[in-house]
């Protein structure tokens, strides 16, 4: 994968090079670049704690790349990509 970022935030803990998480409003979130997507993937781990969100953050980052290699896309794709049916 190509990362859309190569250096990360002061508050930004990077998960495998290629994700990071990062605290907001008091609880801790999940970032991914996808370069196929042109999006970030985004998920909380739900947790205050910066190492519990470190550790789920890796088993994010495990399930969407796994996905990522299986073919599958992690957003719906839009009606404007699915085209016209009529």
């Amino acid at each position: 994968m190509v990362l859309k970022k190569q250096e990360f935030k002061d508050d930004e803990i990077p998960i495998f090079d290629e994700a990071c998480a990062y605290g907001r409003g008091g609880y801790w979130q999940f970032r991914m670049w996808l370069a196929k997507e042109n999006k970030y993937a985004r998920k909380s781990p739900r947790t205050r704690s910066e190492i519990t969100a470190v550790e789920r953050g890796k088993a994010i980052y495990l399930e969407i790349y796994a996905n990522l290699q299986q073919g599958k896309t992690y957003f719906s794709s839009t009606t404007k990509e699915g085209g016209n049916n009529t």
